[in-house]
């Protein structure tokens, strides 16, 4: 019966909430990674930097990617962070 279900759910186009479920650990998986690619990339683009001014500046970084998932807006997407420009970011 189950199976008979399942196929149903396929031929209308639909998807089973297991598949729904792992579809969406899927998505966040990918989404960790990228965010953290994003930020291992730009702690090495801040290699050289002293201390306080790398930890300040990648403070801001993990900020700003925070905010704009909470926030809902794709403001890190859209320009990236230049850290050899005046003050690390913009």
């Amino acid at each position: 019966m189950k199976k008979i279900k399942t196929w149903l759910i396929h031929l209308l186009g639909g998807v089973t909430v297991s598949e729904s479920q792992e579809h969406y650990k899927n998505i966040c998986y990918n989404s960790a990674y990228i965010s953290l690619t994003i930020i291992k990339e730009y702690a090495e683009a801040l290699y050289g930097k002293p201390a306080d001014e790398w930890c300040k500046l990648m403070y801001e970084e993990i900020c700003k990617h925070l905010g704009s998932l909470t926030d809902g807006t794709d403001e890190h997407l859209l320009g990236t962070t230049d850290p050899y420009t005046e003050g690390g970011s913009e």
